[in-house]
């Protein structure tokens, strides 16, 4: 049952990760011709720092089974 269950969240982290890179994949190259304000640079901005911190907790957590929340990445991923 847990090899079921390995098998099940690791098809999903998989998943994930490339339905956000094809998304991008879809969106980045549309971006050539928009102008953005300031308020949706620095809107943008934010969700980058949150998108980088997200990937660099997976990682760890991949790397080194850790999954625990540090305080500034929950703080980070609330928009604080």
């Amino acid at each position: 049952m847990r090899q079921i269950e390995h098998t099940i969240e690791y098809l999903d982290l998989v998943g994930s990760c490339h339905s956000y890179v094809a998304a991008l994949g879809r969106l980045v190259p549309r971006l050539r011709s928009q102008e953005f304000t300031e308020d949706e640079h620095e809107t943008v901005r934010r969700g980058i720092a949150k998108v980088r911190a997200a990937a660099d907790w997976l990682e760890s957590a991949v790397d080194n089974g850790e999954s625990t929340l540090g305080e500034q990445l929950v703080q980070l991923l609330k928009g604080e």
